[in-house]
C-alpha cells in the first residue's frame, strides 16, 4: 500500500494497487486533527480538550475509540477493546532517515508496519498488513496520525526545545 501526502501534510490518499482507498485532510492548518472519508462514512480524530493530550475517534459522528498519551505508557490507540503501541526502528545506516513504525496489538503481536523514508527531500511512505485479509484502513490513519506526532516530538527534542 502506498501513502501519499499532498499540500504541505494537509491531505493525504492511500492508494492500494494504484486504486485510491481512502482520502484524507486536516481541516484547519494549525489544527492535529484529522477528517477522512472511508466506506461511506466519516471518520474524525479530535481533541478531546484544549489542553488535552488524548484525541477520540469518531465514526460517523459516534466515538469508536480513544488515542492516548502518558509519561508512563507513550501512546496507544484505543480501538473497539483492543489496544495497540506504535514503536519506531531505524533502517539501514546510522545516518539514515529510514524507519519503520511497527504497531502492536497489546505491545506484542505486529499488525502493521508502516516504511518510512526521505529520498531527494521527498518523503516516501508505504504500508503493509501483517495479514492482508483484515485490512482495518481505520486503524492505518490512526497509526499515521501517531506516528506523525512521535515525529513532531522527535524533532523538538532535537532542536533543544526553545531557540
Amino acid at each position: 500500500m502506498k501513502i501519499e501526502i499532498a499540500k504541505n501534510n494537509k491531505e493525504f490518499k492511500i492508494l492500494d494497487n494504484d486504486k485510491i482507498i481512502l482520502k484524507g485532510r486536516k481541516p484547519k492548518w494549525y489544527s492535529p486533527e484529522i477528517q477522512f472519508f472511508y466506506n461511506s462514512k466519516t471518520y474524525e480524530l479530535k481533541k478531546k480538550g484544549f489542553w488535552a493530550t488524548s484525541f477520540t475517534i469518531l465514526e460517523s459522528g459516534q466515538p469508536i475509540g480513544d488515542i492516548n498519551w502518558s509519561f508512563k505508557t507513550g501512546s496507544k490507540i484505543i480501538l473497539k477493546d483492543k489496544q495497540y503501541w506504535l514503536k519506531t526502528e531505524k533502517e539501514g545506516k546510522w545516518y539514515a532517515s529510514d524507519r519503520q513504525y511497527i504497531l502492536r496489538e497489546n505491545g506484542k503481536t505486529p499488525v502493521l508496519t508502516i516504511h518510512y523514508a526521505l529520498k531527494k527531500w521527498k518523503e516516501s511512505l508505504e504500508a503493509e498488513f501483517n495479514d492482508k485479509d483484515h485490512t482495518n484502513y481505520v486503524l492505518l490513519v490512526c497509526a499515521m496520525f501517531l506516528m506523525r506526532r512521535q515525529q513532531s516530538a522527535q524533532n523538538s527534542a532535537a532542536a533543544g526545545g526553545f531557540g
